[in-house]
This record gives structure tokens, sequence and C-alpha cells, in this order.
């Protein structure tokens, strides 16, 4: 099996960033969740204000010390994730699911094998999009049903349980979910490195329960006919994807979306009677300037963010990659006090595809100057 899985869960030093720790069973260690707005930088406005195309946005100014001189941002860092080592969130499954790498992942029946270690009854009632009963993979008497070769062509191997947060081999462990420890135990002696969703199937079904089904979903023709979610960046908070996931009605209803950043020069608004949108003429070239666009779609997503209720925000380019991962990185820059490199890298360990062009990354970092009054990031670093 590829070596994703020490990659996903590399505990990083204090200049990297780690994972959000996903909302799963209150039994279960986890980090805090940090308040939507760290720091406010500017005044806040009305969506009417941003969602007028016409307006003067040099009106929108950012509050000051001094005359003529902006406040600058106190950098911070992501929250390091608390995740037992050999688990795996609910959110990064989510996100998993749904990556992106020139077609989505999922369409690939090699991405990740998921193995439904609950009795048969649960798995037909439902499961996680794709899974397969454990029993069909590793029998109890038979030992592993599907060769060694065979196995090491996935990139992942994925069980689940009930539920579940104890420690891998713990006794907990072992009396709450026996078929899983004994799944993960004969896997790791063949030389796999299965991971386990914290939570188990109860945790990812109340987040993500339109990825739950009852169908057997294995072949590829099979695969390519289910929905592609965008990434979730924020944790039920904040989202980015292409045009075609913003067009499509069932996707805006199952993440309960509010708010639309468009960043594509030529896309009417898909659902204008019910949702926010924020419409910025952008093109993906070495032309295109930020410098309106940036800020403006930060604060447009900080305000959907701190609504009451709070919203939920859709960043879209054509492909969601380019110019939607641009405002994405601004916004979190400026309402998470981060360096474009640790924003970088918090949103490419959500959506592996992002690749803002060289254009925007130079923009970005002299944004970056102007929020916290000093370059923190290096070109080089975030161009490998």
């Amino acid at each position: 099996m590829k070596g994703w899985f020490g990659q996903l869960m590399h505990l990083p030093n204090e200049n990297e960033m780690g994972v959000v720790l996903s909302r799963v069973n209150n039994s279960c260690k986890r980090a805090p969740k940090e308040p939507v707005n760290t720091f406010q930088r500017v005044s806040s406005i009305s969506d009417r204000e941003v969602n007028s195309i016409g307006s003067d946005h040099s009106s929108i100014i950012p509050v000051q010390n001094k005359v003529g001189e902006p406040e600058l941002l106190v950098p911070a860092l992501p929250e390091k994730a608390c995740v037992e080592r050999g688990y795996i969130t609910p959110q990064q499954v989510y996100n998993l699911l749904n990556a992106e790498e020139g077609q989505p992942a999922l369409y690939d029946p090699y991405h990740i094998l998921i193995l439904d270690c609950r009795n048969a009854d649960r798995y037909q009632d439902s499961h996680v999009v794709t899974a397969r009963a454990a029993v069909t993979v590793i029998h109890p008497e038979l030992g592993c049903l599907i060769s060694c070769i065979e196995l090491q062509k996935y990139s992942i191997i994925l069980l689940y349980a009930e539920e579940g947060c104890s420690p891998v081999g713990s006794v907990k462990a072992k009396a709450d979910s026996p078929d899983l420890q004994r799944c993960f135990f004969q896997l790791s002696g063949l030389g796999m490195d299965p991971i386990i969703l914290l939570g188990g199937f109860s945790a990812f079904t109340a987040l993500y329960p339109f990825l739950c089904t009852r169908r057997m979903v294995l072949i590829e023709p099979e695969r390519h006919t289910l929905t592609i979610y965008p990434s979730e960046i924020l944790e039920g908070a904040l989202y980015q994807g292409s045009v075609a996931q913003a067009s499509d009605y069932r996707i805006i209803k199952n993440l309960h979306i509010t708010h639309v950043v468009t960043a594509t020069a030529n896309c009417p608004d898909a659902f204008p009677n019910t949702l926010s949108y924020l419409r910025l003429h952008l093109s993906d070239d070495a032309q295109q300037d930020l410098v309106e666009a940036l800020p403006l779609a930060s604060r447009f997503i900080d305000a959907a963010l701190r609504a009451e209720p709070a919203g939920r925000v859709l960043v879209h380019c054509s492909m969601g990659r380019s110019r939607s991962s641009a405002l994405t990185l601004a916004f979190l820059m400026e309402h998470r006090r981060w360096s474009l490199l640790h924003a970088l890298r918090w949103l490419k360990e959500r959506r592996a595809c992002t690749a803002p062009n060289l254009n925007f990354l130079s923009q970005l970092l002299t944004y970056e100057e102007t929020l916290f009054g000093s370059r923190l990031t290096r070109l080089d670093d975030i161009r490998r």
C-alpha cells in the first residue's frame, strides 16, 4: 500500500499545520473549536453591500491605528490535531472521498478500500459509500480473502465499527469492536497500514448522511454515478469546489450552503432566490489583478460565517483549483491570522488539487505583507 497514511498522520511541529479534529463522540478527546472570528480587522458590511456589483469597493477600508496606517495582524498558528495514531476523523474521510486529482479519486476502484466491520444487518441498513462488508475481505476463519498483491494496490484501507475512539489495541477497543480490532491486526500482519474511522459509522453518518447508502457500489461504472462534493476547508462552515458543484442543488441542499463566492468571468447565479452571492469576474491568467477581490471575498466570507444563524460558504471557480484557492487563502490569512505558508498547507491537506497560479501567489505574498507588516513566507517555499 502507498505511504499515504504516514503523511496524513504526521504530527506537525510548531512550524507546520495540524489537522482539524472533527466533531465525534463526546467521549473522544478533541481540540476545542476555534471561534470563527479570531481577530476583527475590518468593519462588518452587510450582504447587500458586498453583493452589489456596481458598488465602489474603495469605500471599504480597514480599521486604522493612525491616520493612513492600517492595523496590522499578529500571526497565529493553526491548532494542532489531537487524533490518536491509527485513526482518521470523519472530516478527513469526507475529503478523501471527494478528492479530485485530474478526475474524482472515488472513480478509481483502488483509491480507497473501506471495510465495514459491523454485523451484516447494520451494513445492509446503511454504510459509507463504496464500503464492503469486512467479512467479504477478512473472514474470521478463512483469513484474508484478497491476496496481498491485490491489497497493495489500494492507496488507503479504512476500517470502521459502529462507534469507538479508544486507542488501537486497548482493552476497551477490543471490547467495543472486536471484529474491527481483528481486521486491523490481521491486515497489519500482512504488511498493510490500515486506519480506523474515529467515532465510527455513527459519527460519520451524523455529519455526512448523504455519503451513506444501502447500495453496494464497487465497480468503476457504478462509481461514476456518485456525486462528488466540494472540499470541506473549515468544518461545517467553508467549502471549495467547482462551478458544476455550485450549480448542483442536491449539493447545495445537503451541505446547507447559504452563501456563494463565484470567481469566474461568466457564471450566472444558480439559485439567486435562495442564496447570497458575491460575484467576482476573475480570469485565471498572469494579468488578473486581485487587489480588490482578495479583501472583498475575505470580508464576505467572514460576514457570512459570523451571521446569526451562522452561514455556510462555498467558494468556487471553474475547477476549484486556482482562483477559488486564492480567495480562500486570503480569508484564512486575514481571519485566521495564518501566514500564506500555513494557510496553503492547511488548504492542500483538505483539497489536494489546490493550485493558485504564480501571479496569484505573488499577489498573496503582497497581501500577506499588507496584513502582517512583513513577508512571512518565501515564494520558493510555496512553489514546491
